[in-house]
């Protein structure tokens, strides 16, 4: 038997009475109800009762069959309580007050519940069972102090006083749409064949039509019903409202099917619309909207209020719930069905509205509808084999109908982008549930579920947000943002004006539209496929419905084109997160006009380029070698060159031996073909793991080429010297000359012109070479002088190269051999020697000119002396 514990400290807040005569008190305890509660019995009900210890005595609240919301409604009193102390005291720091709730049973002992801590306040506090919450109880409490002479009129008092602790001001009529059971589960290994549901609120209730065959037609036949209930005016003292499913089977016998209790009458309430006059109020939409989906990062429920607005879904639960003895006892684990109905509750103030819900009751007979999944993509899978990694493919299931997508799987991903669309036939309410799987593909042995998600499909198509199809920003009647829906704007405006009886829809001149008191403008004007425009109202009907929300009595938001991102979860891992998924979801009647074909959300296929890097020269490039016989700086220059991802394929110039300036010339072609995204700026790369991978992965890497400057050496490794890499989407436009070429060019990215191969196709120009020192700062290594050229994979076979010293020629300056001793002798002086040329240049002239000085000055001495 279920056992709860309610213990309550009586504070200061409390109705105290202090008399000096004597220490003699009244406790008084209003046990009004409890909501909840802990499920003991295998029903998933409970027989409920409570029991109150205050100092030396106890008394207990009637027992309540079969219910988890008792409402005993008594007014509990202990009378004659001694308490010693001043009162003072017993007013700061009164005795506790212990309430024990249990689950009678006729064969074992009665079962525990738990214990909660509640102030005086006639409120709700919080019952445990141990650590576990156990449900919540509504009581208040009194502690009155009275003196011996007063005893006895006090008890005549309370002898007098209603056993009730409260009123029911408040007559109401709660009317209930009793629309269908949903995934009803066997009892005693029998399924249900003749369901029937009964509904109790404070001790009335109604019962609903039978189900004659629920495999057949779970909706039930006769909707509507209501009866008279006594609420109080105070709607923390409402009762809850009771829900029972039973399976009535042959000779008059029923079975529990499964139960719930809705502890709240707040949202079924009615309440009346503001009916204040509205001022007209235009709304100008003349601007023409971009195609942009909305994207939800979660559930398209959680915006729209799980789509309640015209049915309610309510589990049904059957079992125990978990104790000590059995933890792993969730209210999942108890869900045995859905009940889906409409409520309303109206007070007799309200009686003109009595026929509030059966406005616009649409028929639930069987229908027919086409179900469109589009699946986007999948996000953060839970990694499913040994090497960290899964194979995703997605399955579908929907009533009978179940598609595995199993030839499409995508190797060794847990970001995969799918782009799938599927087509399902299906028959609400048979078929409501639909269940998006994704699994991971095994060679060997079964496929594993990764996780899934469940959409209710009835309820999003009868919801009043009409997230049958999204509204698309803009109407089009050509191109990728075609208007897919069946119905026109200016139809859908329609039947949503006659549904809920509104003024119009008015179209006026001057691009106005009128609905009730809002005028709306936007273009009436369309261009068709020619490019020729033509009068349209699909424009203004558009703006209408994309303020929907804003149209008085009747207004609500309605479902935009969407993607929503829903969590996937596996059935034994409950609440926790498997990955998430991209996907959107669109109804279309059977009974209506076809729908187009279904969009191509296909990805993207990558394009093939080829480029092709020409290295003409070098320049400055370090010395890192030391000649044996004269000691000279050199270096054996080469450079390599690859694309990035594409490591294996590098490719390396020929080698310029013996440069003692830093110079090197080859008109050396690399050739890189790969496969290239344009929207996601990324190459495409697939290629097997390890020689033992059964297929092939898909990389995506940004498109960078490297290019890197050597010194070769024979005997030992190559010497690294620099590089440089260009992403080349964004990369600085090359300097025109050696000199012009910078290490700026490489720090100080953001001030340089920048460019893209892909918008370029052809570049030419020096950029530098930069390695880091000893301090981690880059310095000047070298520079290269390098043409860039972008060919798609057509223009490449029409136009085929090859790698190396093939075409082009070499520059012209290459051919004339003969300069390279003068370039030589032009190192030797100018640049080692270039202090001492100048200094024997200068001493030979001041010899010249001496010589010519002693050979001309004896002449010009005679001259002078003969005076010639």
């Amino acid at each position: 038997m279920a056992h709860i514990s309610v213990i309550g400290l009586i504070d200061s807040c409390m109705s105290v009475f202090l008399s000096t005569v004597k220490q003699i008190f009244q406790l008084r305890v209003h046990m009004y109800q409890a909501r909840s509660l802990f499920a003991a019995d295998s029903t998933g009900l409970s027989d409920p009762f409570a029991r109150v210890f205050y100092s030396t005595q106890s008394q207990v609240t009637e027992i309540l069959a079969e219910t988890l919301c008792p409402t005993w409604d008594q007014l509990l009193v202990f009378e004659n309580v001694e308490l010693f102390g001043e009162a003072t005291e017993l007013r700061d720091d009164p005795p506790i007050i212990v309430i024990e709730i249990y689950d009678q049973d006729t064969v074992m002992a009665d079962e525990h519940y738990g214990p909660p801590r509640f102030p005086p306040q006639l409120e709700y506090y919080q019952i445990y069972r141990g650590n576990c919450s156990a449900g919540e109880m509504l009581a208040a409490f009194e502690l009155l102090q009275v003196s011996v002479i007063l005893f006895i009129s006090s008890k005549m008092y309370v002898m007098n006083k209603r056993k009730k602790t409260t009123k029911y001001p408040n007559p109401s009529i709660l009317q209930v749409l009793f629309w269908g059971l949903r995934d009803l589960k066997r009892v005693n290994l029998a399924q249900v064949d003749r369901p029937r549901v009964d509904i109790e609120c404070a001790g009335k209730g109604i019962q609903s039509a039978l189900i004659p065959n629920y495999k057949k037609n779970p909706n039930f036949s006769t909707l509507v019903k209501w009866f008279e209930v006594d609420l109080p005016e105070n709607e923390l003292l409402h009762p809850p409202l009771n829900i029972r499913v039973v399976d009535c089977r042959a000779f008059g016998r029923y079975t529990l099917v499964g139960s719930n209790a809705v502890t709240s009458l707040r949202k079924f309430i009615y309440r009346a619309t503001d009916n204040a006059t509205l001022l007209e109020k235009e709304i100008n939409a003349s601007i023409i909207f971009v195609f942009s989906n909305k994207v939800y990062p979660k559930e398209l429920e959680s915006e729209f209020d799980n789509f309640e607005d015209w049915l309610h879904s309510f589990n049904l639960f059957r079992g125990k719930g978990g104790d000590d003895d059995d933890q792993n006892v969730t209210d999942e684990d108890r869900i045995v069905g859905k009940f889906k109905v409409r409520t309303e509750c109206l007070s007799y103030s309200f009686l003109s509205y009595i026929d509030c819900i059966l406005f616009n009751i649409p028929h639930n007979d069987p229908i027919n509808v086409l179900v469109r999944i589009y699946v986007i993509r999948a996000t953060d899978l839970h990694p499913a084999d040994i090497n960290g990694k899964a194979d995703p493919y997605i399955a579908i299931r929907l009533g009978k109908t179940e598609i595995k997508d199993k030839e499409n799987y995508i190797s060794k991903q847990l970001n995969p982008l799918f782009g799938k669309s599927f087509d399902v036939e299906a028959t609400f309410p048979m078929d409501s549930t639909l269940t998006v799987s994704i699994y991971d593909w095994d060679l060997v042995g079964t496929d594993d579920l990764i996780g899934e998600t469940k959409i209710d499909l009835e309820n999003r198509f009868y919801s009043k947000h009409r997230a049958t199809c999204g509204i698309t920003s803009n109407y089009a009647i050509h191109g990728y943002n075609v208007w897919r829906d069946p119905m026109k704007p200016t139809q859908i405006l329609a039947k949503l004006c006659k549904d809920g009886k509104l003024d119009g829809p008015h179209y006026g001149p001057e691009g106005r539209v009128k609905v009730e008191n809002r005028v709306f403008m936007a273009p009436t004007e369309i261009e068709d496929e020619n490019g020729l425009k033509k009068k349209t109202d699909e424009h203004l009907a558009l703006t209408v419905l994309k303020h929907w929300e804003e149209i008085p009595r009747v207004g609500c938001k309605l479902v935009p084109e969407h993607v929503e991102t829903r969590p996937l979860l596996h059935p034994d891992k409950p609440g926790i997160e498997q990955g998430r998924i991209e996907m959107w979801v669109d109804l279309f009647p059977k009974d209506m006009t076809a729908p187009g074909p279904a969009l191509d959300i296909a990805p993207r296929k990558p394009k093939k380029f080829e480029l092709r890097v020409i290295v003409w020269n070098t320049d400055e490039v370090v010395l890192e070698d030391d000649d044996i016989f004269t000691g000279e700086k050199s270096s054996d220059i080469f450079v390599r060159g690859w694309l990035k991802g594409q490591q294996e394929d590098k490719q390396d110039t020929d080698v310029h031996y013996h440069s003692i300036t830093g110079e090197g010339n080859f008109n050396w072609r690399f050739v890189y073909p790969f496969d290239y995204l344009m929207a996601e700026e990324k190459i495409v790369i697939s290629k097997k793991e390890s020689m033992f991978a059964w297929d092939e992965t898909e990389y995506k890497i940004p498109a960078r080429l490297n290019l890197q400057v050597w010194d070769a050496d024979h005997f030992s490794a190559d010497d690294f010297l620099g590089a440089i890499e260009l992403d080349l989407n964004r990369f600085p436009r090359g300097a025109k000359t050696a000199k012009q070429c910078t290490i700026e060019m490489v720090t100080n990215e953001g001030e340089m012109p920048m460019v893209s191969i892909f918008k370029q196709k052809r570049i030419k120009g020096w950029w530098p070479f930069v390695a880091r020192n000893e301090e981690d700062e880059f310095e000047l290594t070298g520079k290269v002088e390098a043409e860039l050229h972008l060919l798609t994979g057509e223009e490449a076979e029409r136009s085929p190269v090859g790698e190396g010293r093939n075409e082009p020629d070499r520059p012209d300056i290459a051919l004339l051999w003969f300069l390279i001793p003068f370039k030589a002798a032009k190192h030797l002086v100018c640049d080692q020697y270039r202090w001492l040329t100048i200094k024997i240049l200068s001493v030979l002239m001041l010899l010249a000119i001496l010589g010519l000085f002693l050979y001309n000055m004896p002449g010009y001495m005679v001259k002078k002396m003969l005076g010639a």
